[in-house]
């Protein structure tokens, strides 16, 4: 009877171990590693980063255009699992654009590189973009990018390189004022960038680069339109004739005239 009773307590005893290791081990699961690390590239493709007339400064894309966002994983000991983006503007319901995502080379592993493709909409407006790469654990530990707003242009051109900045302005022309001729006169005209969707316009402080101050008036602020490597066009008093080239040193110079008789060629340098 004591060696039958034994059998019974070790076996009672046995599934009351058992049952103690198999609750611990649930309520004790593996501690959870640490998070992802890592860094955002600067994004690269149709855009440029600019400052407006108000200090605000936006990255700018075209309708259409494509931006690549690529995000360096340097430690996930958790192994990096999944990428999500949301898009989020205030112009219509639905997104500005499209996304294409890949875990590239770091899917799976503790360290790589992950991606994220936008391709702009046929409507202009300002987009917020954010990225968050999480990893395999559970629950998942996330690491999160919030990009400078996207602006898409209402514009399909830019010019090929940022003119914002003071230049010294020389010319040759005509003073309608006067009936006379003119050369050598010297200013300074500084170009800003509107606070719009449209990278292609920009201001001029003087659209008549000191001619108007030696007439005894004040400078004409303008928008001058531009694209690729041409000034296009300008408003007011010079619309329909202010054109001109760009080099690839910033160097402008442009043709123009206006409806009070006075014109020029105008050779604008960067300061």
């Amino acid at each position: 009877m004591i060696k039958f009773k034994s059998t019974y307590m070790a076996i009672a005893l046995g599934v009351i171990l058992s049952s103690c290791a198999y609750n611990l081990d649930d309520a004790n699961p593996p501690r959870p590693l640490d998070g992802p690390a890592g860094s955002a590239a600067t994004p690269t493709g149709d855009t440029f980063t600019a400052t407006d007339t108000g200090d605000d400064t936006w990255t700018y894309v075209h309708k259409g255009g494509v931006i690549t966002f690529n995000i360096d994983i340097v430690d996930a000991p958790g192994l990096i699992s999944a990428i999500d983006v949301t898009l989020a503007n205030s112009a219509q319901p639905e997104d500005l654009g499209t996304v294409v995502t890949s875990l590239g080379t770091a899917e799976g592993n503790s360290a790589g590189t992950v991606s994220v493709t936008y391709t702009a909409g046929n409507e202009a407006g300002d987009e917020e973009i954010t990225i968050v790469v999480s990893d395999g654990q559970d629950p998942a530990k996330l690491l999160t990018f919030t990009y400078p707003t996207i602006r898409i242009a209402d514009t399909d051109c830019f010019t090929d390189q940022l003119l914002i900045g003071f230049y010294d302005t020389v010319t040759d022309g005509h003073d309608g004022l006067s009936g006379l001729d003119f050369t050598g006169l010297a200013s300074t005209v500084e170009i800003y960038m509107r606070g719009d969707n449209h990278p292609g316009k920009y201001r001029f402080s003087d659209g008549s680069f000191g001619l108007y101050v030696e007439q005894g008036f004040g400078g004409n602020f303008i928008h001058v339109y531009m694209c690729d490597n041409q000034v296009l066009d300008a408003d007011e008093e010079f619309a329909g004739n202010y054109t001109g080239t760009i080099t690839a040193d910033g160097v402008l110079t442009i043709t123009w005239s206006n409806t009070f008789g006075d014109s020029g060629v105008t050779v604008m340098t960067p300061q």
